[in-house]
């Protein structure tokens, strides 16, 4: 346990210290937009390219490891739905809850995960993203068609949003090189190590400056059914589908983990621009943030304990 806690605390603790410099005015309010996307379409991509591309990818059981994923996001969906009549909220109130049910946050999971496995923990991680990405965007898409006010079913921008996802780009740039093993020239490489290391410090100062509390109290109770459904349903219903797959050791650690992360503030992106609740997907976002940093140490010590 001491050495979860000395993983995930020094992670939470940078998002906390995002929050408290977004409320303090520091360095400004122009600064976090251009620093999230330096580091989801520069960083993160340098980073998965320089792991996955030295990696051993003959331990990872990529089939099993796909499978799982797949089951745990067409279940937790359908939980979700299921528990709509209980939730008594209106439509584009129910997309958001979908969401909040749904989706991980790619930066805790793959902080955590180098914190806690080392290379071996960020190669499994991108896998898990990669296979993940595709699959939930159509699942919130579709909710958000079906369920938002001014939500309208188009998917035509889908398959291009997929192949031009940075961490879909980083996987496949890794994976070739893995598989040609191609060389990185060392400069090239030292350049990929530089901006690698920025990658998880600037995401997790982001994450935490785009946390907002406050929120009406007719609401607040979608918002926990919402923390329940990701943080406890989703991670149970991962471990159990791994343990039904077989899937074993450091890949079954990370999808307790990922499945255990709150969501990503593409959330609330996306909310907005479909017609959702944005206020809502705010609420849930702070809510599941701040309480994950309670349920994912008893959920990755029980996963790890199994892994080894």
């Amino acid at each position: 346990m001491t050495e979860i806690a000395g993983a995930i605390v020094p992670i939470f603790l940078l998002i906390l210290l995002g929050f408290a410099f977004k409320r303090l005015g520091f360095p400004g309010d122009g600064f976090w937009g251009p620093a999230e996307r330096m580091a989801y379409y520069v960083f993160l991509p340098a980073l998965i390219i320089r792991n996955l591309a030295a990696a051993d990818l003959s331990v990872l059981p990529i089939g099993r490891f796909g499978l799982t994923i797949f089951v745990v996001a067409i279940a937790i969906s359908l939980v979700t739905l299921a528990s709509r009549p209980l939730l008594r909220i209106d439509g584009s109130g129910f997309s958001s809850v979908l969401q909040g049910a749904v989706r991980m946050n790619s930066y805790v999971g793959l902080a955590v995960a180098q914190a806690l496995f080392g290379v071996e923990g960020l190669v499994v991680g991108a896998f898990f993203i990669a296979i993940a990405m595709p699959i939930l965007n159509v699942i919130c898409i579709a909710g958000l068609a079906a369920f938002a006010s001014s939500g309208k079913a188009d998917y035509s921008g889908v398959p291009k949003q997929i192949v031009q996802n940075p961490i879909i780009v980083g996987c496949a740039i890794g994976w070739l090189l893995n598989v040609t093993a191609l060389p990185i020239p060392d400069v090239l490489n030292s350049v990929l190590v530089i901006l690698d290391r920025a990658t998880l410090p600037v995401a997790l100062l982001c994450v935490g400056a785009g946390l907002i509390l406050g929120l009406g109290r007719a609401r607040i109770a979608a918002v926990f059914a919402t923390c329940f459904l990701k943080l406890l349903i989703m991670p149970a219903l991962g471990i159990g589908a791994a343990l039904l797959l077989g899937v074993t050791g450091v890949p079954f650690a990370v999808i307790a983990l990922f499945t255990a992360t709150p969501a990503s503030a593409t959330s609330y992106v996306l909310a907005s621009q479909m017609g959702g609740d944005a206020p809502l997907m705010a609420g849930i976002l702070t809510a599941e943030t701040i309480l994950a940093a309670l349920t994912i140490p008893p959920i990755l010590l029980w996963a790890t304990t199994y892994a080894t």
